[in-house]
């Protein structure tokens, strides 16, 4: 069995006129393998991220290949800008 993963990746820039609302710039949706995931989603990355200055918050959650990252948000460190990835899992 084979897993196909989808990532979703949506770029979001500070909405000049408020605080806390964000305006979304791009929305890309690509295949990742599943190496590509786990080095994007591993700890040490998320900790390197973090260590910079940036905001990085994971969530879990069953998915058909396991307990997994399914959705990565990013927001850089002087909150501009966040990116949110979303992934889902296909078992072929």
């Amino acid at each position: 069995m084979r897993t196909i993963i989808t990532l979703t990746e949506t770029r979001l820039s500070k909405n000049p006129n408020t605080k806390t609302t964000y305006v979304v710039d791009s929305v890309e949706v690509s295949e990742v393998t599943s190496r590509q995931h786990s080095l994007t989603t591993n700890d040490d990355t998320v900790k390197w991220f973090r260590r910079l200055g940036g905001t990085e918050t994971v969530e879990r959650s069953y998915t058909s290949a396991g307990y997994l990252v399914t959705k990565l948000t990013s927001t850089s460190p002087d909150r501009q800008t966040k990116v949110i990835r979303e992934y889902k899992f296909k078992t072929v």
